[in-house]
């Protein structure tokens, strides 16, 4: 159990089977001349690359154990999209953030700046109706646009706080004057609502010096980070190992080319995965959990490891709650709920392989037979 052993301290080295994800000469180690799949444990392997990696990864299986083959080909292998709200992509973005600072905090002040809230400058001027107010008090005309507002009252009283102002300034010193201007012409084109809207999905990412992030994420991520430095055991389980691996091995079983990407794993090759969440109250994490298929998870992350030569026996999920309090808990699964996800993923695995070979993505009833049904 998690709780009795010394994580600071390593038993086996695997950790020796290591490669980088690419060459001195930029060439993937991951794949072979012919452009396939290498077996093997990887370092620094690019999300965005990770993802396109030809080779199933526990999402589908997570998902083929709570729903449908039918649900599993809407989601991977259907052209239906379905659009994240602002909302989602919010607490996904802060979720990601906070990873990144737990996980991989280097260079993360290189990559990334904070953008100005509103409320950090209460004393700035914030609408157009306060600025007409100054200006009406200068003598000033007071018709036009906010802009063209801003610009009359700016050019008479450079020392004045306008948060616009204060918001551009910070935009053009972080991502590069080219990044807000191609921004201006975004808003012009009525290709996005408002300036950091223009940077959302790495639209300006080719001439973007360090990526804009709103205040409200910034400060949210920074105390995910802060909570979880909080909590010792955490702490020392996420320390002397390995961020972000990438692990590809092939299934004997079925013959399907797998892969993980595991937020943590230490010399002592016990995995952890930080899950930022609404409650790290136990029995509400349990029910996540269950409802998630993070036990599913669990699994599929210990048998892609194991397959690839890394003992991993032992799994912690940290979890960190930011929402309503500030709170890190770290929490092991039940063995026998470890037994029964072994068995749901290697289920799972099976009938993907017949899916894949049918190309029978089925619903409810797999041969079309008629369900009688009562309430």
């Amino acid at each position: 159990m998690l709780q009795q052993i010394n994580v600071n301290t390593t038993d086996q080295n695997w950790f020796d089977n290591i490669s980088p994800a690419y060459n001195d000469l930029g060439e993937a180690n991951f794949l072979d001349s012919q452009g396939d799949l290498i077996e093997g444990i990887y370092d620094g392997v690019p999300n965005d690359v990770y993802h396109s990696l030809d080779a199933f990864s526990s999402s589908l299986i997570k998902e083929l154990t709570k729903n449908t083959p039918a649900h599993v080909y809407r989601q991977y292998y259907s052209d239906v999209e379905r659009k994240r709200t602002l909302a989602q992509r919010t607490t996904l973005d802060t979720g990601t953030y906070g990873h990144e600072l737990i996980l991989e905090p280097a260079g993360f002040y290189d990559r990334y700046f904070r953008v100005p809230l509103a409320v950090d400058y209460p004393a700035a001027l914030h609408t157009a109706a306060e600025i007409k107010d100054i200006l009406k008090e200068k003598g000033e005309k007071t018709s036009g646009t906010k802009a063209e507002l801003i610009k009359r009252l700016t050019t008479i009283d450079k020392s004045v706080q306008i948060f616009d102002c204060i918001l551009a300034s910070a935009i053009i010193k972080g991502a590069g004057l080219s990044a807000y201007n191609e921004a201006l012409k975004l808003i012009d084109e009525k290709k996005c609502t408002n300036v950091l809207s223009a940077f959302d999905d790495g639209k300006l990412s080719h001439i973007t010096n360090k990526t804009p992030i709103d205040g409200l994420v910034w400060d949210d991520a920074h105390r995910i980070q802060s909570t979880f430095k909080s909590h010792a055991r955490a702490k020392r389980l996420i320390s002397n190992g390995y961020a972000e691996l990438t692990v590809i091995a092939r299934d004997p079983d079925t013959g399907l080319m797998l892969k993980t990407k595991f937020d943590y794993i230490n010399k002592r090759a016990v995995a952890s995965d930080v899950k930022t969440t609404r409650s790290a109250n136990p029995r509400k994490f349990a029910m996540q959990c269950r409802d998630l298929r993070y036990d599913v998870q669990e699994s599929f992350y210990k048998y892609v490891a194991n397959l690839a030569g890394i003992p991993v026996k032992l799994f912690a999920f940290v979890s960190i709650e930011y929402l309503e309090a500030d709170i890190c808990e770290v929490f092991e699964l039940k063995r026998s709920r470890q037994i029964t996800a072994d068995n749901d993923m290697r289920d799972g695995l099976r009938m993907l392989k017949e899916c894949l070979d049918t190309e029978n993505w089925f619903g409810y009833s797999k041969n079309d037979e008629i369900m009688v049904i009562d309430w």
